[in-house]
C-alpha cells in the first residue's frame, strides 16, 4: 500500500482516522502510516505532528522496530526543516533502540538517513560506509524498494563529494530499479538525482528531459519536496545554457512550490539562483530584491537554529551545573564565542554580497569596465563636484570591421576581441578617468583631467594605434580590427551629458565618413592617421 499510490492511500487513512480515532490494541496506530506517507510527500510539519501523536499511542518495548522507524521519520522531518542537531540526536536514539536489529531490514532506513547527514557534514567516507552497510542488508534480504532509496542517497553523496560521473551511474541504477518495480514514491527522486548529476557533467538537455519526467511522476505522488528539486534542475540547466528567461520561469515555479510547502531550505536556494538569473538578465533591481530575500531568510534560519541550539545547550548545562560549575562557565564561554564568530561571519558575508551587487550594477558583465549606469553616475558626480564652466572631455570609440568578426568567426571570438579592446583602453587611462562600454562594440572614455586639444589628440591617436594591433585569439588565428574615434570637449553645465555625447558622436561619424580607422575632433578636422593603420 505504501508504494503504489501514496495520495490515494493518504485519503483512505485520513477517512479511516475520522471513523476510528482510537488505536487498535496490538497494531500500529493509523498516525504511524500517515506520518510515513506525509514524510514521503514532503509535508514535514504534518509528518512530525503525526509522529508525535503515534509516539503517545505506542510502547517501544512491544514494538521496538516500529518505534525506531517512527524515530527515523521524525529525524527526517526535523532534518529537512533545518534542525540538524536535533535530527542527529533522534537518529542516535533510533539506532540504540534497534540494537542487534540494526543488521536487519529495520536498520536500512536509519543507516541511509545517517549517511545522508554525514554527507551534509562533508564526512563522505563515513557516508559511503553506512550506505554500503545498508546495501548489504538490502541485497541479502532481496529488498528492491530499499535498494532504490539507497542508490538515490549514494548518487547525492557522490555528487556532493565532487564525483558527478559516479553520481550518474548510481542515479541510473536507481532509476532502473524504480521503473522495473513500479516504485511510485522513489521514481521522481530517481529522475531528480539523475537530472542533478547530468547537469554537473554538462549533459543539460538530458538533465531537462529527466526533470520533466520527474515532475510528471511527482504530480502523481503529490510530493512537493521532490518537485522543488526538479524545478531547480530545470532552472539550473537552462541557466547554464544562458537561456535566462526560461530559467527564470522554471525557478519561479519552483519557488512557488517551495513557498507553498513551507520548504524554507529550498525557498532560500531559489531566492539565490533567481538573484543570479536576474543579474544575468541585467535586471539589477530584481536581482537585488531576491538577494535581500535570500539573506533575510538565511539570517532567519540561522537565528532560529542558533536559538534552538542555545536552548538545548543551556538545558544540558543546567543539568550538569550541580556537578561542575567551572565546566559550565568554560563551555558557555566557548559556545558564546563561537556564536559571536558565526554572527560576524554572517554579517561579513552580507556586506560582501551587497558590495558585489553594487559592483555588478555599475560594470559591464563581459569586460568589467563601466556600463551606462556608471556613465550616469559620472555625470551626476561631475555636475556636483566641479564648478560651472570646467571642461569635461569625451572620447567615443566605435570598432571598425567588428561585424565581420562575429559573422565569420562567431560570437565567442567576438567576445574575446571586445575584452581585449577593453583591456587596451583601460591601460591608457590616467587616474580619475572613466571607461564605459556603451553597448556592442562601442566604448566611451570620460575625463576631467585631459581636456586640451594636444593631450586629447595624442590619446586618440594612441587609441587608434593600439586597437589596430593584432588581437590574440585562444585556439584561432589573431584578429585585427580598427576604430573610429570621436573627441569632444564641453563645459560643465545643465546639458553637459547631452551635449558631450552628441558632439562626440558627431565627431566619431565624421571619422567614419573620412575613411574610418582614425580620430576626429568635434571641429570635424581629422587628426593624424597612425602609420600602421589600414
Amino acid at each position: 500500500m505504501r508504494w503504489r499510490n501514496p495520495a490515494f492511500c493518504k485519503r483512505l487513512l485520513y477517512d479511516a482516522l475520522k471513523r476510528q480515532p482510537e488505536p487498535d490494541p496490538g497494531n500500529r496506530p493509523l498516525q504511524f502510516n500517515l506520518a510515513w506517507l506525509e514524510r514521503w510527500s514532503g509535508h514535514f510539519d504534518a509528518a512530525a505532528k503525526l509522529a508525535d501523536k503515534a509516539f503517545s499511542m505506542m510502547d517501544p518495548r512491544q514494538d521496538p522496530e516500529g518505534w525506531s522507524e517512527l524515530l527515523v521519520i521524525k529525524s527526517v522531518c526535523v532534518y529537512s526543516l533545518g534542525e540538524l542537531s536535533q535530527a542527529d540526536a533522534i537518529l542516535g536514539e533510533s539506532l540504540e533502540i534497534l540494537g542487534a536489529a540494526t543488521h536487519g531490514r529495520a536498520g536500512i532506513e536509519p543507516l541511509t538517513v545517517l549517511a545522508n547527514m554525514c554527507a551534509y557534514y562533508h564526512d563522505y567516507e563515513k557516508a559511503q560506509s553506512k550506505l554500503q552497510e545498508a546495501m548489504d542488508i538490502a541485497d541479502r534480504l532481496g529488498l528492491v524498494y530499499e535498494r532504490s532509496h539507497i542508490l538515490q542517497t549514494l548518487s547525492r553523496t557522490e555528487l556532493r563529494c565532487g564525483s558527478p560521473e559516479a553520481a550518474v551511474e548510481a542515479a541510473k541504477a536507481c532509476l532502473e530499479d524504480a521503473l522495473e518495480h513500479r516504485n511510485a514514491v522513489n521514481l521522481p527522486y530517481a529522475y531528480e538525482v539523475l537530472g542533478a548529476a547530468l547537469v554537473e557533467t554538462g549533459a543539460l538537455k538530458e538533465a531537462r528531459a529527466c526533470a520533466a519526467k520527474g515532475l510528471a511522476a511527482a504530480q502523481f505522488s503529490q510530493d512537493h519536496r521532490v518537485a522543488c528539486h526538479l524545478y531547480y534542475v530545470l532552472g539550473l540547466s537552462l541557466f547554464e545554457e544562458k537561456r535566462y528567461d526560461e530559467a527564470r520561469a522554471e525557478l519561479e515555479n519552483g519557488l512557488l512550490n517551495a513557498a507553498g510547502a513551507d520548504y524554507h531550505h529550498w525557498t532560500r536556494n531559489f531566492y539565490l539562483k533567481l538573484s543570479q538569473t536576474h543579474e544575468a538578465l541585467e535586471e539589477h533591481r530584481s536581482a537585488l530584491d531576491y538577494l535581500k530575500a535570500y539573506v533575510k531568510l538565511q539570517k532567519k534560519m540561522f537565528t532560529e537554529e542558533t536559538e534552538r541550539q542555545s536552548n538545548d545547550f543551556r538545558n544540558r548545562l543546567e543539568f550538569r551545573l550541580a556537578h561542575s560549575k567551572a565546566d559550565y562557565e568554560r563551555e558557555l564561554r566557548t559556545r558564546t564565542e563561537t556564536l559571536n564568530t558565526e554572527l560576524q561571519e554572517a554579517n561579513t558575508s552580507l556586506l560582501e554580497l551587497n558590495a558585489q551587487i553594487e559592483f555588478n550594477a555599475l560594470h559591464d558583465a563581459l569586460t568589467g569596465v563601466g556600463n551606462r549606469r556608471m556613465m550616469s553616475k559620472f555625470f551626476e558626480t561631475t555636475r556636483l563636484s566641479v564648478g560651472p564652466g570646467v571642461k569635461v572631455a569625451a572620447i567615443l570609440i566605435d570598432l571598425d570591421r567588428f561585424k565581420t568578426v562575429n559573422d565569420h568567426h562567431g560570437h565567442s571570438v567576438g567576445d574575446q576581441v571586445i575584452k581585449a579592446v577593453a583591456e587596451r583602453l583601460s591601460d591608457l587611462l590616467q587616474q580619475d578617468e572613466t571607461i564605459i562600454r556603451m553597448g556592442g562594440d562601442e566604448f566611451l572614455i570620460l575625463s576631467t583631467r585631459r581636456t586640451d586639444a594636444d593631450s586629447l589628440s595624442a590619446l586618440a591617436d594612441r587609441i587608434v594605434y593600439d586597437i589596430n594591433l593584432p588581437i590574440p585569439i585562444k585556439g584561432a588565428v589573431d584578429r585585427t580590427v580598427g576604430a573610429s574615434v570621436g573627441v569632444s570637449v564641453q563645459a560643465n553645465g545643465p546639458d553637459l551629458e547631452y551635449e558631450l555625447l552628441r558632439t562626440a558622436d558627431e565627431a566619431m561619424y565624421q571619422a567614419k565618413k573620412t575613411g574610418r580607422n582614425r580620430s576626429c575632433l568635434h571641429s570635424s578636422v581629422p587628426l593624424s592617421i597612425p602609420q600602421n593603420a589600414s
